[in-house]
């Protein structure tokens, strides 16, 4: 493929790409579908990084096939590394198709989106509603300003901002809709101000997705989605990106965990552990039939567990992170191993709480 065949070649592989997806049931509403059919997902990512941190572009000869494959298939591809790691996507299509479906947007309405990204999203928001009832922030120059280029290139305006999504943007506050592309571990409190009546958020707190209606002038309600999300995290600051190294492994006798590694696994526990445990990383032991035997798991502030592949769990650092992880378990086996539609959450003032069925069922508080 030369890179003149790309425009014409696209228009056909951005249909085919939504068809299949309303397949299988991800883009269901006519004027989103319309919206993934236009706006040119190739133009907004020209490159992306493959697993081994290989660059693959439209503009590589070598690559340009691999590329334009990849960028009309129901793919997340990397999009920006800092330090060497990864900290910005364009996210798989049917996650975006759905988390747009899920704003239940009217026309007229006004969204703010945090984490502007490639400013793909924003293209479909501002084709949907317009570039004047869109607005979309990023933390870092090196990633607003190649996606203000892009957007200008294929017609979209919103007003992007290059500042810090925890503050929202006041200035064309009330927003109907705002939605975050990237994970939180709280909601901030200046989104809630910054909402209208009757409006509400749309983000990944944790692993999942939450929409969350405000009740007050600092208070907030919602449930969670069915289904995980996995998002990168909300950075603060340009520089951030990429897990804490790992500590060195504890020494001495393990103890029996209650904690299986195959709970590891289980995408409904992980989101109960996301919310128990934000920001975690992992390691994994993998059997040759690809199941997980044992795990490394550690904090930002030096909390690590070794799950051994006999069942015992050694732990060091500040917080016994394996026995909260152990308790959270627990109450996830009791409850009949629920999946994220059964939790809720309450924010009050200078509290955020994750509840499992009730208000006033087990519950975990989120710390900024």
């Amino acid at each position: 493929m030369t890179a003149e065949d790309i425009t014409d070649t696209a228009q056909a592989a951005r249909a085919k790409l939504a068809q299949e997806l309303a397949d299988a049931g991800d883009l269901t509403d006519p004027a989103w579908r319309a919206a993934f059919e236009t706006v040119p997902r190739h133009v907004f990512v020209p490159y992306f990084y493959d697993h081994a941190g290989n660059r693959i572009s439209g503009d590589d000869p070598e690559t340009r096939d691999q590329w334009f494959t990849a960028v009309h298939e129901d793919r997340a591809l990397v999009t920006h590394r800092t330090n060497g790691a990864a900290t910005s996507s364009s996210s798989q299509p049917s996650v975006m198709a759905g988390m747009l479906q899920a704003l239940a947007v009217e026309d007229g309405m006004r969204v703010l989106e945090i984490g502007a990204g490639t400013g793909y999203n924003a293209a479909l928001l501002a084709h949907r509603l317009g570039d004047d009832q869109v607005v979309t922030i990023d933390i870092s120059p090196d990633i607003t300003g190649p996606a203000q280029g892009r957007l200008t290139s294929t017609g979209h305006r919103p007003l992007l901002v290059t500042g810090n999504g925890a503050f929202g943007w006041p200035d064309r506050a009330p927003y109907d809709r705002i939605m975050a592309t990237c994970r939180l571990d709280s909601i901030p409190p200046a989104l809630i101000h910054q909402l209208a009546d009757g409006g509400f958020i749309l983000a990944p707190l944790g692993n999942a997705l939450a929409r969350i209606h405000r009740t007050g002038e600092a208070t907030a309600e919602g449930r969670f989605l069915p289904g995980g999300a996995f998002f990168m995290p909300l950075r603060h600051s340009a520089e951030e990106g990429g897990p804490s190294r790992r500590p060195e492994l504890p020494t001495g006798p393990g103890r029996p965990s209650s904690l299986p590694a195959a709970a590891i696994g289980d995408n409904a526990f992980r989101f109960l552990a996301s919310i128990v445990e934000p920001g975690l990383t992992w390691q994994y032991d993998l059997s040759g039939e690809r199941q997980i035997t044992g795990a490394r798991v550690w904090s930002d502030d030096g909390s690590l567990a070794h799950l051994h592949p006999d069942g015992t769990v050694t732990e060091t650092g500040p917080r016994p992170l394996w026995c909260n992880l152990e308790n959270a378990h627990h109450i996830y086996r009791d409850a009949g191993e629920p999946g994220p539609d059964h939790y809720g959450v309450t924010i009050e003032d200078h509290s955020q709480r994750v509840w499992l069925d009730t208000p006033d069922g087990p519950s975990w508080t989120l710390h900024p």
